[in-house]
Formats: C-alpha cells, sequence, structure tokens
C-alpha cells in the first residue's frame, strides 16, 4: 500500500504531503444503482444529486493535553511517529479507505463517472487549516477518483484560524461567557457541572484503574487517590474564544480518545492502554466520559450555533446551488470556499467539534452499532440531495463511519464491505421512502433558522 511505502518520508518530513502523489489502481467497473440501493436505503429509482460530506480527520497521534498525559498514569504512553496532533501514515490509508468507498457509492448512483476522471468542479474539497485536516481531505479525494490527482483546497494563511471551522476561535463570532456558561448549567440541572463526577462515577472509577491513576504524578504524595476525586470544572475563556471541561470528566475524556486512538492505529495489544481494556462494553463505559464532554461543550444549542453557523451556512449554500441547478451563489454567500460551478461532491474536513456542532443545530441525535466514539475518525455526516421519480427533492442525512473491527483491521471498504452508516432523523421530517427523509423545502428552513445570524453577518 502506498501509505506504507512513505513511512520513512513521514518519519523524516512530520508531513504526509510527500505521501499523497502515487496513483494507485484505478476503480472497475460501476455497480448498478441497486447496489448502492441495498447500501443507503434508498430506492435504485431515486436520483441522487448531490452530496456534501463534513468528515471528522482521520487518525492522529494525540494533541497536547490539560494536564499532560504523562501526568495521569505512572506507565509511559506508547510513542507515536508523528508529531503531536498530525495524521499518521496509517490514518491517511484508512480516510483514502473512506473515500474510496464514497467513491464506489457515489459511482454506483451515476453521480462520478465510470472509469474515468470527474470533470472539473465535480467534486471538491475544503479543510481546514492544520495538517491532518488538509492531509485527510486529501485521502479522502484520492481514494474517492484514485488516479486523478484531486487535492483538498484550504485557505492560504496557515497561521490564523479559519472562521469556517473555527469562528469562536477566529474572534468572528465570539461566546458570550455567561450565557454558554448558563446554557451548560442549564442542561445539567439541578446539580450542574459539580454533579458530573456524580452521574459518571462508574466510567471515572473504571479510567482510574485502567490509567493506575493511583499512583500518578497527579496524585504526588497522596497515594492512592482516585480520579473520581478530582472536581470536574468548566473553563470559559473570558475573551469568548472557547470552553473547555478541567478535571475529572476533562481527563477521562482525553485518555478515552487516545486510546481509540492507539487502537486504529493499530498498536499491539499490550500498548492499547497497556492492554487494560478488557471488552466491548469497557470500551463503551470509558467513552462515556468523552462523548459527554463533545455533547456538553458542543452540542449544547447555544455553543453549537455560535461555532456551527458558518459550517452549517456553508453546507446550506452548497445544497441551495445542486438544488437549484445553477452555479450562480445565492443571496448572501458565506466568505471561504466557493464552491465551482457543477458540483456535485463537496467533501469538508474539519473536526469532531465541528460535527457535533451541526448535529446540535439541527437536533440529530446517533448511536453507533460497534463503535463507542459517537464522532471517530473519518466520521462524517452526509447530507443526500435526492431527486424522486417526480422530480420533487429531498434530503437526507447519514451518519457514516468505520466500526473498530474494520479499523483495526485497515478493513477494504466497498459496496460489498461497506463502512457502517446510519440514518438519522431530522425532527419534523418523515418523508420519503424510509420516513426519515425532509423535503427541500422543510430542510432549507429549518437550516436557516438554525443558523445566529450575527455569526453569520461575520463570515459574509
Amino acid at each position: 500500500m502506498r501509505w506504507r511505502a512513505c513511512a520513512a518520508t513521514l518519519a523524516v518530513a512530520g508531513v504526509l504531503s510527500a505521501c499523497t502523489t502515487a496513483t494507485p489502481p484505478a476503480p472497475g467497473a460501476a455497480k448498478p444503482p441497486e447496489s448502492a440501493a441495498r447500501i443507503d436505503g434508498m430506492p435504485a429509482d431515486w436520483t441522487l444529486v448531490s452530496t456534501v460530506i463534513v468528515s471528522r480527520h482521520g487518525v492522529r497521534s494525540p494533541t497536547h493535553a490539560h494536564p499532560p498525559l504523562d501526568k495521569l498514569t505512572p506507565d509511559a504512553w506508547p510513542g507515536w511517529p508523528v508529531p503531536a496532533g498530525y495524521l499518521t501514515a496509517r490514518g491517511g490509508s484508512l480516510a483514502e479507505r473512506m473515500g474510496r468507498y464514497y467513491g464506489d457509492w457515489l459511482r454506483a448512483r451515476r453521480v462520478l463517472p465510470d472509469n474515468a476522471c470527474p470533470a472539473p468542479g465535480t467534486v471538491y474539497g475544503w479543510a481546514d487549516i492544520d495538517q491532518r485536516t488538509r492531509e485527510t481531505g486529501n485521502a479522502l479525494l484520492q481514494g474517492m477518483a484514485p488516479g486523478c490527482e484531486m487535492r483538498t483546497a484550504h485557505q492560504a494563511d496557515l497561521t490564523t484560524y479559519d472562521a469556517v471551522f473555527s469562528p469562536m476561535a477566529a474572534g468572528d463570532c465570539p461566546l458570550d461567557p455567561g450565557a454558554a456558561r448558563g446554557a451548560i448549567e442549564a442542561r445539567l440541572a439541578p446539580d450542574g457541572v459539580s454533579g458530573l463526577n456524580k452521574r459518571y462515577a462508574a466510567t471515572l472509577a473504571r479510567m482510574s484503574e485502567v490509567l493506575d491513576y493511583g499512583r500518578s504524578p497527579a496524585c504526588g504524595a497522596q497515594s492512592g487517590c482516585k480520579l473520581e476525586d478530582e472536581p470536574t470544572r468548566l473553563r470559559v475563556e473570558g475573551d469568548g474564544s472557547g470552553v473547555t471541561l478541567r478535571g475529572a470528566l476533562g481527563s477521562a475524556a482525553t485518555a478515552a480518545e487516545v486510546f481509540l486512538l492507539q487502537y486504529a492505529e493499530g498498536l499491539p495489544d499490550n500498548d492499547v492502554a497497556w492492554g487494560r481494556i478488557r471488552d466491548e462494553k469497557d470500551w463503551a463505559l470509558l467513552f462515556e466520559a468523552r462523548n459527554a464532554r463533545r455533547d456538553l461543550l458542543n452540542r449544547t444549542p447555544y455553543l453549537a450555533a455560535t461555532n456551527g453557523t458558518p459550517l452549517l451556512a456553508v453546507v446550506l449554500d452548497a445544497l441551495t446551488r445542486a438544488e437549484q441547478q445553477t452555479g450562480a451563489p445565492p443571496p448572501a454567500p458565506v466568505r471561504g470556499p466557493v464552491l465551482p460551478v457543477g458540483n456535485r461532491v463537496y467533501v469538508l474536513t474539519g473536526h469532531d467539534t465541528n460535527v457535533a456542532n451541526l448535529a446540535g443545530m439541527l437536533k440529530l441525535d446517533w448511536q453507533l452499532p460497534d463503535q463507542p466514539d459517537n464522532t471517530p475518525p473519518d466520521g462524517a455526516l452526509v447530507f443526500s440531495l435526492w431527486r424522486s421519480p417526480a422530480g420533487e427533492p429531498f434530503v437526507r442525512v447519514e451518519f457514516v463511519y468505520q466500526s473498530m473491527h474494520q479499523m483495526r483491521h485497515l478493513t477494504t471498504l466497498s459496496l460489498d464491505e461497506p463502512a457502517r452508516r446510519v440514518t438519522l432523523s431530522v425532527p419534523e421530517c418523515t418523508d420519503g421512502p424510509d420516513a426519515k427523509a425532509c423535503r427541500w423545502p422543510a430542510f432549507a428552513r429549518r437550516a436557516r433558522a438554525a443558523l445566529l445570524p450575527a455569526c453569520l453577518d461575520g463570515v459574509r
């Protein structure tokens, strides 16, 4: 596999750019629409007009944490072959396999051509500025159309935040600290943030065991202390640039994510949480901390809308153009990516925070079979615009992801060995063949109603 061949380059350069130019084998002939129908659940005589894929980046090395990971355990953490927060070579391979699966699906649905490169502009990608998002976007596109040398676009200045993905940090749409704290406390009433340790007592106790927290540097002279005894605190930046959870739940959430990254990276069993995670139930218990943090910080409606408005506006913009079948932008176009005329596949590569923001704004919820992380690496919200045989437009929203087994074993994905898909229910949308589709006018109204005008003004 060409990603493995680049391992030496990756170790020296610390980047994946050198690993994304070789040409893999061309795809075979497209399967008939009936093959796709078995996967996407839509009748073969419905037409897939366009799709917008909002994907989390792929498997990366751990980012810098607070407190540092080595304070949470007496044991040494396994090393990684790339700098902190970078997509790994294996992460690129996993993302490319997801792209290959998307390509097979889109060819079967006659969105992409059979045995040919897509026409210019048909497929377009926009990624956040980080190495892990840019290279994941490249891998997804190259997997989608092997040999066509497509690369994702991104903001030219890599030293400033892209306001499409990070408007709070960019200063375009800062949080009101009081409103942010109040929104989270209200969701946790009556106990508030101070009650989180009690609510997730079993998760914190198990994480304390896995980390051997009682012998960690964080305990210091208090040998035998427990993670669950460390208060969980909410930190809201005074300038409105962000919000974090510190203390027990924050540390447990970070550690759980690192364990899954180790597992997906293919580390030996004894190096994944030092071999201490027993089974799927154990994974699910540990991940309650991470899923709870993501839910509170990124799906709470006020926080979701503040950070998610520009991205949802970009998604709505793309679907509107496709539904109108025109390359002309709709009124009040957003700043950032400008879609080429004739676009039918739009890949936006960001972070789990972005996926969760959109879920919070549109009131989408899901649990993923065979995957404890609700926003796993390469997991994506897929917005698809369909036309019925009568020509009426509908929107469906799915979450597409790789199972734990698929990530661990580098499964080659295809319509015969598909990625996992969960069709999501959009509130008040019960149309289409499976009663989970939105008529286009209803979806557009709901999406527009979820936008915060003040945040949208900052990115026009």
